[in-house]
């Protein structure tokens, strides 16, 4: 399915995060102008009349927004749409209800993700998300139950998480089996309350390293539970220069690949026997200077692994 993304930084969000800058995140500075928006998007879906296609409304709480104001918005948009197109929208939990979700089905939404964070009420305390593990759990359950298509972001590294916590979550994750996950480990940025935890040595910021086990550990539970797993790190466009710690990396996406690949060659492995992977997963584990090539020979604890090509 193509995508369309719109993306509307804090838009009628119920307040700030302790992590978030949206702005930074995104590199969207303001609001889309609606002229430009119109003109671009009749363009997108001219050229692709015969395929499925989302426009999508990224950042902020949508459904948050007034409802005259989300129509507004919508005016120009929905004339546009041919039958195979649909709407994706991003909101805050709190903003789900009966009434918000019989307006989505007129307006021709498919596709609601929920940006839960995390399920615990510990955590979602700490990270200042402003609703309960009960309040995320039942906005989950109303998505699903009024049959739109249901996206659940987490953020691991949120203040507050243990072991519990994330077994916890994954927990959630099979009961409410979701469509689709992503899954955003925390950066620090600058500006942000965050921030001033992290510089007074209050918050740790997780490792580039547990970051990518607790990520790949969110992917082995969707393969095995039949959610997609979209998204693994934040976008690659984030302003680096604002980013004072935590796990960001431009290729953090094909990292968490690479250690899933290590995961199932250590399940399989044979001493003396050459291992046989497809062109594409030789590329995961010798790209970045040999690095998860490296890995597994620590982890196999050996140096006479022999990679060959199907």
């Amino acid at each position: 399915m193509l995508i369309y993304p719109v993306f509307l930084p804090q838009a009628a969000c119920p307040g700030t995060c302790i992590y978030c800058d949206q702005v930074a995140i995104t590199g969207a500075p303001a609001l889309p102008d609606p002229l430009a928006l119109s003109r671009d998007l009749e363009a997108f879906l001219c050229r692709n009349r015969d395929r499925e296609k989302q426009i999508a409304f990224y950042g902020g709480s949508f459904t948050a927004i007034p409802e005259a104001e989300r129509n507004q918005l919508l005016a120009p948009i929905l004339p546009l749409m041919d039958e195979i197109t649909t709407l994706r929208i991003s909101t805050h939990p709190l903003y789900i209800d009966e009434q918000i979700l019989a307006w989505a089905k007129t307006v021709r939404i498919r596709t609601i993700e929920l940006g839960i964070q995390d399920f615990t009420d510990e955590v979602l305390l700490a990270s200042r998300r402003g609703y309960s593990s009960s309040d995320a759990i039942r906005a989950c359950r109303m998505v699903k139950e009024n049959r739109f298509e249901l996206g659940v972001q987490l953020m691991p590294g949120l203040p507050g998480w243990t072991d519990a916590s994330l077994r916890a979550n994954r927990k959630c994750l099979e009961e409410l089996a979701p469509d689709f996950l992503r899954v955003y480990p925390l950066i620090v940025i600058e500006g942000t309350p965050l921030a001033e935890l992290w510089k007074s040595g209050t918050y740790r910021a997780l490792s580039l390293e547990e970051a990518i086990a607790q990520s790949v550990d969110y992917l082995e539970l969707c393969e095995a539970s039949g959610i997609k797993l979209i998204k693994i790190g934040l976008p690659s466009n984030l302003d680096s220069a604002k980013v004072l710690a935590g796990p960001w990396h431009p290729a953090f996406g094909e990292f968490a690949k690479a250690e899933a690949l290590v995961r199932k060659i250590m399940l399989d492995y044979q001493p003396d026997q050459p291992i046989l992977l497809e062109k594409s997963q030789c590329s995961l584990l010798l790209g970045h200077r040999r690095r998860y090539f490296r890995i597994l020979e620590d982890r196999l604890k050996t140096c006479n692994i022999v990679l060959k090509i199907r």
